[in-house]
Formats: C-alpha cells, structure tokens, sequence
C-alpha cells in the first residue's frame, strides 16, 4: 500500500455527523464544527487527492478540486422544499466542470451512517437524450459489451432508476435489450461494511475499481461528446 493522505473515516466521526443532523441545531454545529472538519470533510477531500493523478489520467479534463467537489455538511437550502440544515451522508464527485460540461458522466464516492458505495454515472434531465446511448449500444455492441464486462470486473453493478416500459428496439439482440430500455444508468458498488472506509485501503480499492471500469467511462464521455458536438446539450442553456 502507497503512502496517502487519507488516513480513514472514523466510527466516532460518523456517530458526530449523525448526531449533528439529529440535532440540525447551529448551536451544536458550530459546538463541533473543527471536529467535523477534521473527521469528515478533510478525509473526505483526501480522498479527492489522493485519487486525483489517477482521475486526471482518466480524463484530462477531470476536476479533482476537493473543496468544489465534495459535498458541504451544511446544506444550501434555498428553494428547497428539505429545510434541514445539515447532511448526514457525504459524497464527491470526479467529473468535468459543471458550467463547461452540464450533465457530463461522472465517477462518485459517497458514504451514509450505515453503507458506503462508488461508480460511474450518466443522468440526464431529459429521458429523450439518453437515445444517443441507445444508438451507440447498437453501433458499437461489442465496446459496451466489453464495458459491461470491466465494470463486472470492478465489482460495479448495473443500476437503471427509470427505463422504458416498451421495448423501444424490438429486433435488437436479447444480451442489450436490458440497457435499451434505460432513461439513466449507472455501474456501482455498495457495502453496508463501514469499516472498510476506516482506513488507507479504501484508497487502492477506489483506484482499482475506477480504473477498471474506465471503459464504461469513456463509452460514455463519447455519448456525451456527441450531444455536445450536436448542439443537443449548449453549456450556455444551463447558466442561471
């Protein structure tokens, strides 16, 4: 095992960051706020370190900034209906800049009180866009196939939170059928094992399955490049 930064997140950390969600009290934030740093945000932003040569490798145009792409205790609760202040699950995000690159796929690392998890992702708003994946699948079925072979590899499992109930593509072979009927997708791992994110070797482990799973990334970074080269996708829509 190198040497990393990441140390591990503790039990007694984890218990805090409940405790402060229970409490949703700014009183009792403020009482534990430098504990909170050091238990949660700064591991959590050493992880983003620590994978950032591997992420930037990658994709060059990867963001690994820690203080931008890990999720902030305190919630921002603006227009939200969800007025609690504060999280009590924590998760990052390696992917392009928003502003550059909306809806870009996107590796993640997240924890909850009682599991953790990781993968790669690819979420649009709007379900008709998702067809450029579908159309990609059937031109290139051997290179998804091989991408679906290298997430099995990485330990990541399909997940699709919406999909078509029609079979959109009738005569398309029956081993792809299952990701033509998706409107988002992603390959991911979860634990309820929270000791593994107690120490350094969460690090090789994230690095491992990222890497091995970085031909799904690419297959979709290519979907994506084509809505963006289509004009389907214009960064300037997506400014407020």
């Amino acid at each position: 095992m190198s040497e990393y930064n990441f140390k591990g997140i503790k039990p007694e950390s984890i218990e805090l960051l409940c405790l402060n969600r229970f409490n949703d009290s700014r009183a009792f934030y403020e009482e534990h706020k430098e504990e909170l740093k050091q238990g949660i945000t700064v591991p959590m932003r050493q992880i983003m370190l620590d994978l950032s040569e591997l992420m930037y490798d990658i994709d060059d145009k990867m963001m690994t900034d820690p203080v931008r792409s890990v999720a902030r205790i305190y919630r921002d609760t603006r227009g939200n209906r969800n007025k609690t202040k504060y999280r009590e699950n924590i998760w990052m995000f390696f992917r392009r800049y928003k502003k550059e690159y909306p809806e870009a796929p996107f590796y993640y690392f997240e924890f909850f009180p009682d599991s953790f998890g990781y993968g790669v992702v690819f979420w649009l708003w709007r379900p008709t866009y998702f067809k450029v994946v579908h159309q990609q699948i059937l031109k290139h079925p051997d290179r998804w196939l091989d991408a679906v072979k290298a997430c099995k590899e990485a330990g990541l499992t399909y997940e699709c939170r919406d999909e078509y109930k029609k079979d959109m593509y009738p005569d398309a072979p029956e081993e792809l059928k299952p990701y033509l009927k998706a409107k988002n997708m992603s390959f991911s791992y979860n634990s309820f094992d929270l000791s593994r994110i107690g120490s350094p070797a969460l690090i090789d482990e994230l690095k491992l399955a990222f890497d091995i799973a970085r031909p799904m990334y690419e297959f979709f970074m290519d979907c994506y490049e084509i809505l963006i080269a289509d004009g389907v996708i214009r960064p300037e829509d997506y400014e407020r």
